[in-house]
């Protein structure tokens, strides 16, 4: 949807990712951002990279990664990134941060 300027608001849905995100139960942030997606967009995930990470994803040696500003490395996929940290939520916070969900 496109939104003109002249009638754009710090406060709208529409035009603020996280205000939109966060105006969706989780069961429909799970169903529109995908389980992994959701649960690293809730754990302060930049909403731009998780979803753009999805155009360029491909799995290779049974990871998910993705070639969405990947630079030099590989860049693991949000729900890789779930599967590796075992519900270790430090780990989780940290493989985030290493693969610029996170800032």
């Amino acid at each position: 949807m496109h939104i003109p300027a002249r009638e754009d608001s710090a406060d709208d849905a529409r035009t603020d990712p996280k205000r939109y995100f966060a105006g969706l139960s989780e069961a429909e942030q799970d169903r529109v951002f995908t389980k992994a997606g959701a649960e690293a967009i809730r754990s302060g995930a930049d909403i731009a990279q998780v979803v753009n990470a999805r155009r360029g994803m491909y799995e290779a040696g049974g990871r998910r990664f993705t070639r969405t500003n990947a630079g030099r490395r590989p860049r693991l996929m949000p729900e890789q990134i779930l599967a590796e940290a075992r519900g270790d939520r430090a780990e989780a916070i940290r493989l985030l941060k290493l693969h610029r969900y996170l800032r």
